[in-house]
């Protein structure tokens, strides 16, 4: 039986072989997707279905319709059984949303560099850059970036293929690491799966907390409830322990700032945690104040009472420190401070004075 860890790696492994950073030029992008075991015998129609998870199976159809399908420099039926090894390709208009994405300019794509040898990465992320391309953020991301740094297509001796050692939300910033040799990918890789990285966060939460430290042990699992697709939320039943370790760092009138350190690394850990104790992240479109504003964000429709709620254009967390063990140098700790636009908002608000007592 598969692990689903095992599986998760599996994926990754294959979306790596489809993805090559050459294809993501001019005005649409070009997929190519080689038929594995289980794919053998499914429709053409089909088969795109599942591989370009974001579109239906009658929008995969218009592809074909359109003759934006190939197979061996031929566009075949939809009815078209695929057949193990072969090789269909696909083209695509870039999406809206990279275009915006990458009108930016040079130095606002910059992505800047925390630490860096011959096997690894740290990439100080900015805020809403994906790390990986998918769905309808394919172009600006920290992968695309750095492959078009690194890899040489002409010399085999000379290419690098960068690899996430984890990821960040796209919202979030902060540390981030990326693996440049393959063994010193799966060296970290293992430190993350056995929990033996030390990851510490910084958050601004809306409220003030009335304890300067404390643990949530709280186990999260799916939020069945929730209008949100693969939201999260506290589960006695279904969920999987979760530790969020947290200590105030500065209260504020109406909000505090956390120095966060996780002991597990659940997917929005940080977010749902603080949200169950009352305090959720400001700027969080799931977990704050209405989650039906993520679905207005999702779909451009964010209204001017959504942004006075939400305040931030984007959650204000961020990956403060990553501590490993580095392939050749013995414990290694990366940092990355609070960010300019964080900062410039807790500028903006009024100090909490001490001697007052907390509400």
């Amino acid at each position: 039986m598969v692990s689903a860890g095992r599986r998760e790696r599996m994926a990754r492994a294959r979306r790596g072989e489809d993805f090559d950073v050459r294809l993501l030029e001019g005005g649409q992008e070009v997929y190519r997707y080689r038929v594995a075991d289980g794919e053998v015998g499914l429709r053409l129609d089909q088969f795109l279905a599942k591989r370009l998870s974001w579109r239906s199976r009658t929008s995969a159809r218009k592809l074909l319709d359109e003759g934006l399908v190939e197979i061996a420099g031929r566009s075949p039926r939809p009815s078209r059984k695929v057949k193990l090894g072969e090789t269909v390709s696909v083209r695509l208009p870039r999406p809206l949303r990279d275009e915006a994405l990458l009108a930016k300019t040079d130095s606002e794509r910059k992505l800047s560099r925390l630490f860096e040898d011959e096997h690894l990465i740290a990439i100080d992320k900015p805020p809403n850059i994906p790390v990986h391309p998918s769905g309808r953020l394919l172009h600006h991301t920290v992968i695309t970036e750095l492959h078009k740094q690194y890899r040489d297509f002409e010399d085999a001796s000379r290419d690098v293929v960068p690899k996430l050692c984890h990821r960040l939300d796209l919202e979030t910033s902060g540390v981030l690491l990326v693996g440049k040799q393959h063994r010193a990918l799966v060296f970290v890789q293992k430190q993350f799966e056995k929990r033996t990285v030390r990851k510490e966060y910084l958050v601004l939460v809306h409220g003030e907390l009335k304890e300067n430290e404390g643990l949530i042990d709280l186990p999260i699992g799916p939020s069945y409830n929730s209008a949100v697709r693969n939201s999260r939320s506290i589960r006695h039943d279904v969920g999987q322990p979760s530790r969020t370790e947290w200590r105030v760092l500065k209260r504020y009138v109406g909000y505090t700032q956390c120095h966060i350190i996780l002991h597990t690394g659940r997917h929005h850990q940080i977010r749902v945690h603080m949200s169950a104790l009352g305090y959720p992240v400001v700027g969080d479109k799931i977990y704050g104040r209405d989650e039906m504003i993520f679905t207005r964000h999702a779909e451009g429709a964010l209204t001017k009472d959504d942004l006075e709620v939400l305040e931030l254009p984007r959650q204000a967390l961020h990956s403060h420190s990553l501590e490993f063990e580095h392939p050749t140098q013995g414990e290694v700790r990366i940092e990355s401070p609070w960010p300019e636009d964080l900062e410039s908002f807790c500028a903006g608000l009024e100090p909490f004075p001490e001697a007052q007592p907390i509400r």
